[in-house]
């Protein structure tokens, strides 16, 4: 799925790696509350972004994941 070169997501995207993390696990904690969010997948997101912290798993690249780079 391509991103808008000036969105918000394009920005996000190109935030160094440490830093994407952080924002992808603010935004998976703020869906703890949310109405409709399924638990059972934001708790399998949340150990998914714990793999990838502790470096059990490695990531994908942007190129990798979604068909283009940075």
């Amino acid at each position: 799925m391509p991103v808008a070169k000036h969105s918000l997501s394009f920005r996000a995207l190109k935030l160094p790696a440490k830093k994407r993390m952080r924002l992808a696990t603010l935004l998976l904690e703020s869906m703890d509350h949310e109405q409709g969010a399924d638990p059972s997948l934001l708790a399998e997101l949340k150990q998914r972004a714990a793999d990838l912290r502790n470096g059990s798993v490695k990531g994908l690249s942007t190129e990798q994941a979604y068909g283009f780079s940075l």
